[in-house]
């Protein structure tokens, strides 16, 4: 009786813990229909018609239809998350949480991969990763983990280095219900990923855009020579839907001499994602 009640006042603790972290972290994705009326009233009519001449039809247009992508993306992302009991959502600022790494400006913000994006992504791998560990470098609230387990991966790892982050994570791999997991060998670290020595295994090694070059040179580096002390199976994902990270990336991977990029398919533009991802899959050779 004792452990029982002991079992639930820690659940009871963590549930507490994560609605106090809700209130803290800055989410763009929260309330943006009340922020857009809210930014309307503060204009005004006049100032609106003024905004829209200036960037012309076509320019308003792009602007309203990308805010009604960004409403549509975030209310499928919580939908996937309520049907598997999970929190992975939202746009999340690093400037809101807590952060011991000197790398912290140099990380972007918490974005989750949408669920058709990545099926896509891992058409290009394998058909059989059974002996792969998945790796996935910012792993924010732990939607690619989370995604990675309908495949039959040997272990699936993720790297982050917010606390907050880490917290909702461990929430998430706990609670996570689906039919269709295959890999239940899940665990989330929190580290900045300059220090985290990738293991010594076949490898599937994922970056949704989770840094500037910066850090990314590091990490490489790091890949590099972990492949130089032990030869193995290894495939860069890289995805990166802004900032045209992919092309600096793909440049970084290649000129590595350790790499050859594998021929891939445009990404199609998906209901569940407010832009197309463009990526890339680089096999060691």
């Amino acid at each position: 009786m004792t452990h029982a009640l002991d079992r639930k006042a820690a659940v009871g603790g963590l549930v507490t813990s994560l609605e106090e972290i809700s209130l803290k972290v800055h989410d763009k994705s929260s309330g943006r229909i009340a922020r857009a009326i809210r930014r309307a009233r503060e204009l005004g009519p006049l100032k609106l018609l003024d905004l829209a001449r200036r960037h012309g039809i076509k320019g308003s247009l792009q602007f309203a239809l990308g805010n009604v992508r960004h409403i549509a993306a975030d209310r499928f992302a919580r939908r996937w998350d309520c049907r598997h009991g999970v929190n992975t959502s939202g746009s999340i600022q690093l400037s809101s949480l807590t952060i011991d790494s000197p790398n912290k400006a140099f990380g972007n913000e918490c974005l989750c991969i949408s669920p058709n994006t990545f099926d896509f992504v891992v058409e290009s791998l394998p058909g059989d990763l059974s002996s792969y560990t998945f790796i996935d470098f910012g792993a924010g609230k732990s939607r690619t983990l989370l995604l990675a387990s309908r495949f039959n991966f040997a272990k699936i790892a993720g790297v982050e280095f917010a606390k907050e982050l880490v917290e909702y994570s461990k929430h998430n791999l706990r609670h996570f219900k689906a039919e269709w997991q295959r890999c239940h060998n899940l665990e989330i670290l929190e580290a900045d990923a300059t220090e985290y020595i990738v293991p010594a295994t076949p490898l599937v090694l994922f970056f949704y855009n989770p840094f500037k070059r910066e850090v990314f040179v590091q990490v490489l580096n790091n890949i590099l020579t972990s492949l130089d002390n032990t030869k193995r199976d290894c495939f860069i994902v890289y995805c990166s839907s802004s900032h045209n990270a992919i092309d600096w990336a793909r440049s970084l991977i290649l000129d590595s001499g350790r790499f050859e990029e594998i021929p891939t398919q445009p990404m199609p533009m998906f209901l569940d994602t407010v832009r197309a991802v463009r990526f890339g899959v680089f096999r060691a050779v």
